[in-house]
């Protein structure tokens, strides 16, 4: 059987996408709280991650911990 590698099926699938409609599949992830779309998410999250310069991840840790702080 072969293995499914997660982020090379969520790139895979995005690919060819336009910018409208990758915001679109972000919004309504969010929007409807699928669970089951949530390690698509992790796959951008980490190829943001990844291409981020350490001013731009400071940022995010930023965002991410005033969230965290807020629950």
């Amino acid at each position: 059987m072969a293995s499914l590698d997660i982020r090379e099926l969520v790139l895979k699938n995005l690919a060819g996408s336009r910018r409208e409609e990758v915001e679109e599949y972000i919004n309504e992830t969010i929007q409807t709280r699928e669970e089951q779309a949530l390690p698509g998410m992790g796959v951008l999250f980490e190829v943001v991650w990844q291409k981020s310069n350490s001013s731009e991840k400071e940022s995010m840790m930023d965002k991410i911990m005033a969230a965290i702080e807020r629950t």
